[in-house]
């Protein structure tokens, strides 16, 4: 049997867009065992998959940064002895770190930082979705994406699903819309005055609205809490990520903007706004093989002003924010709720 490491560190969002490498590895290399070596803050996302046998943290902002964090880790994998590793992080640290770990087949990406040392390296760049791109590291094993299985999708243990049914009952009886108004970059959030009108009109016309997200969106959410005319029902830091996936995965439509919830609910096959404010598209994070519309200023000559966003506005007027009116969010969430109803049908 071989032991098959994958190893994806990045944000949330990254490793939800794993998630089909993770499907097709058992097919391409039947009987193979999988561990998972990702974040600590991500392990839930990972280890209810079916076809991941085991997950791992590598904490490279804690007990495993600098040197000697990185060769802790090194040592540890090479005990668990295993035969393959593939990297979907393109880090040098990852790098350095599958070198040290004596793994004997090292598969990566052309794009990766001292990607010498890794045994071998097909590119991904030419692809248009994060998806394929992550699907692309079984080039490096002669298989082409178009050939796998491209689903993304979250394995919701049975706790999440009751702790889910559980705080969604006040508003069951409704279809239930949710808001996910939180980014990493503060250029990819939309206003928190835009969230509020599109929740207050929307519950007005017999939706419910569920606000979702992390701690560190708890900010963005009291905003919109004090906006709103009629009160959403708010979960924003109340619910750990599994559960908040588990939700996502109960809504009619989720509206939010370019980050990890999006990908939450393309995994839970949930139809899907996506505002996009300083970032695009065509950078390959938007929904993916579910109903959608993705809203954003198109005329802008400054978008995008980075691949990944950012603190700041650079010229500081915030356009891309601001031009983006509440209108034109709940026009773009009832065509989409209305061409998902149809496609059921």
């Amino acid at each position: 049997m071989k032991k098959i490491l994958v190893v994806q560190t990045g944000f949330l969002g990254d490793v939800i867009l794993s998630s089909p490498v993770y499907r097709n590895l058992k097919e391409i290399f039947p009987g193979s065992s999988t561990t998972v070596l990702t974040t600590p803050l991500a392990i839930e996302l990972v280890e209810n998959d079916p076809d991941v046998d085991r997950v791992q943290a590598f904490d490279k902002r804690g007990e495993h940064s600098g040197f000697a964090g990185l060769f802790r880790m090194a040592k540890k994998l090479r005990l668990q002895k295993f035969d393959i590793v593939f990297s979907l992080h393109k880090s040098s640290r990852t790098s350095l770190l599958l070198k040290l770990a004596g793994i004997p087949l090292r598969y990566g990406f052309s794009e990766a930082s001292l990607k010498f040392l890794y045994t071998s390296t097909f590119p991904r760049k030419d692809l248009e979705h994060d998806v394929l791109r992550n699907l692309a590291i079984f080039r490096n094993v002669g298989v082409e994406p178009k050939e796998l299985k491209q689903e993304m999708r979250i394995g919701y243990s049975p706790e999440w699903l009751q702790e889910a049914k559980e705080v969604l009952e006040p508003i069951s009886s409704k279809p239930l819309v949710g808001i996910a108004p939180g980014s990493v970059w503060e250029t990819k959030k939309w206003s928190s005055e835009g969230f509020a009108k599109v929740a207050s009109q929307l519950q007005e016309e017999g939706f419910a609205v569920v606000l979702i997200g992390g701690p560190a969106d708890k900010s963005a959410a009291s905003k919109i809490m004090d906006k709103s005319d009629n009160s959403p029902l708010d979960l924003v830091g109340k619910t750990s990520i599994g559960v908040s996936a588990t939700i996502v995965s109960k809504l009619k439509l989720l509206i939010t903007n370019d980050s990890a919830p999006l990908h939450m609910a393309s995994a839970g096959h949930v139809p899907v706004v996506a505002l996009f404010c300083a970032t695009v598209p065509s950078f390959g994070y938007g929904p993916w093989k579910v109903p959608h519309l993705n809203v954003g200023v198109d005329s802008l000559e400054c978008r995008p002003c980075g691949r990944h966003g950012g603190n700041s506005c650079p010229i500081g007027t915030f356009d891309c924010r601001n031009l983006i009116t509440p209108e034109t969010v709940i026009a773009a969430s009832k065509r989409v709720m209305e061409e998902a109803s149809v496609s059921a049908a």
